[in-house]
């Protein structure tokens, strides 16, 4: 078997990573709900996409997939309408034929197949024929940017007592207090800890655990378990919120604060009545549902309560952070979705309890948001939005190019208005970090893409864009990133010198690469380093 060598006990790690992977084009909400058909003598296809396709998402143009990719697309968006018709995909690969039956089984587990179609075969014909007339044959390409430069002058590799095998790091984390730098391995299921200097210092094995987010507060550490990364069991809740201890430099006394949680990626603390006590706000990225809750902690036993506050049930929240955006005293919770409502909304505190939702972006359903950061980047005493949209999973198993994927800097202009004024187009960005990484004074960006364009011999995995005056960024690579597929990132000062450093974390999954890049892909299992630390020079 072609996946032979990432086949578990229990289940081929494949089909695991497409559940981690498939983000749905219809949202939960969606189901199949339609209350009533087009009935006409020839089908519109424009027009039943407007009526069936936008009960769940925004209007998707034709235009934004090419045909292949539509093919196999509408032949699982016909699921959610009650259609199973593998006839359009006659010819496909025998993987492609796997994957679109797993989803099918994904899709049934979540309960969110009707019995009976709700769509006539004719107008499902005239939608599909719409779709694949339209199409391009091939991706249309993303706009102009100034090429990328190659420079080890900023940063240097530093050898790190680091090693694993096709490893999946769905964690690093710099502890700048304590001087550690900690490490989630999701494929050995181990949790290590390395020293200032980068030499092994601590390792707890976690089976079953899979860390995605860390939060060190002094003696303190706040861990995120997912607890499905895969996404393998659809609808459960094995995601927990662990505590543990430092003492002497070793982590102790690991207990579960809260679990239960729906596949959660991400979490932060905050004070958001103003009573000196903070909240948790945690983002479950769920699978066909998620939510955004506030937990409020249990003064009377420790840690916090287990029913929380649930502002949204959409699937596919990203992640959350706070701000007081109106000036009004109380913070604000700003959440990116993704999924079939791909949007960044600000709860707005009402002060009483409650919050009201205000959607600030919203974009089509491929868009693929996945990350965030609330940065001021003209200094204008504002908090402006940075987006990252490179989510390449949710269409097709080609990894195929979406000409608007990549980084987007929102400046804020007063009264909850922000005015797109960057974009650098990047394929699959995956994560970035923004810090002034050149001590010039303004905010610097490092981003890395998971799903980048595997065809060019140099993919452009890693960016580091140079801010060289208001949003006029130099991009700029590090060629020791070319040799690893990256998923995680952290940035801070390791090594304590005044300046920030940055860790890559890889992620040697198959997803995106099998169909078109497999030599390239058993290439970086084999050669691929765990992590790369790239030690900023400036204070050296």
């Amino acid at each position: 078997m072609i996946f032979g060598p990432f086949i578990s006990e229990k289940r081929n790690l494949f089909l695991r990573i497409i559940g981690l992977l498939s983000l749905i084009l219809a949202a939960s909400s969606c189901s199949g709900q339609v209350d009533k058909e087009v009935r006409m003598e020839k089908p519109d296809g424009h027009l039943l996409a407007q009526q069936y396709c936008t009960t769940c998402h925004q209007f998707t143009e034709p235009d934004l997939l090419p045909k292949q990719s539509w093919e196999f697309l509408l032949t699982y968006m016909g699921f959610f309408l009650g259609v199973v018709d593998y006839s359009y995909l006659e010819g496909s690969s025998e993987r492609t034929m796997g994957i679109i039956e797993a989803r099918e089984g994904f899709v049934r587990a979540a309960k969110l197949l009707p019995d009976q179609p709700l769509i006539s075969d004719k107008q499902w014909q005239a939608l599909r024929t719409y779709y694949i007339s339209n199409a391009p044959e091939e991706s249309i390409p993303q706009l102009p940017k100034p090429i990328i430069v190659e420079d080890s002058s900023m940063f240097a590799v530093k050898p790190a007592q680091y090693r694993a095998e096709a490893a999946i790091i769905s964690l690093v984390y710099i502890d700048e207090t304590n001087g550690l730098l900690l490490i989630g391995d999701s494929r050995a299921e181990q949790f290590t800890v390395l020293d200032g200097d980068l030499e092994f210092h601590d390792r707890h094995s976690a089976p079953g655990v899979f860390l995605v987010e860390a939060e060190a507060k002094n003696d303190e550490l706040y861990l995120l378990n997912i607890g499905d990364l895969f996404a393998a069991n659809i609808g459960e809740g094995f995601g927990e919120l662990q505590h543990a201890k430092l003492l002497g430099g070793v982590y102790f006394k690991l207990k579960i604060l809260l679990k239960g949680l729906h596949r959660p990626s991400d979490f932060t603390f905050a004070d958001l009545n103003n009573d000196g006590v903070e909240e948790l706000l945690v983002s479950s990225f769920g699978d066909y549902t998620g939510n955004i809750s506030i937990y409020k902690r249990d003064t009377d036993h420790g840690g916090f309560l287990p029913e929380p506050q649930m502002l949204s049930a959409e699937p596919g929240i990203v992640k959350s952070e706070v701000h007081d955006f109106n000036e009004d005293g109380l913070l604000d919770i700003v959440v990116l979705m993704s999924a079939a409502r791909e949007n960044v909304s600000i709860f707005l505190n009402q002060g009483d309890g409650g919050f009201l939702q205000k959607i600030i972006l919203e974009q089509h359903p491929s868009f693929g948001y996945t990350g965030l950061e609330l940065r001021d980047f003209n200094d204008d005493g504002l908090m402006d939005l940075m987006t990252l949209n490179g989510d390449n999973g949710d269409s097709d198993p080609y990894n195929t190019l979406k000409r608007d994927q990549g980084i987007r800097i929102y400046l804020n202009q007063g009264d909850l208005q922000f005015e797109e004024s960057y974009f650098y187009p990047m394929y699959g960005v995956y994560g970035a970090e923004v810090e002034d990484f050149d001590l010039d004074g303004d905010l610097d960006i490092a981003a890395i893409a998971f799903h980048p364009d595997f065809y060019p011999e140099k993919p452009e995995n890693f960016v580091y864009l140079e801010q060289t005056g208001l949003l006029a960024f130099a991009p700029k690579t590090h060629p020791a990133t070319y040799n690893g597929r990256w998923l995680t990132m952290d940035s801070g000062d390791i090594d304590s010198d005044g300046d920030k450093d940055i860790v890559l974390g890889a992620g040697y999954s198959p997803v995106g690469m099998m169909a078109n890049h497999q030599e390239k892909f058993l290439k970086l299992v084999k050669e691929g380093p765990p992590i790369l630390v790239l030690e900023n020079r400036l204070k050296n």
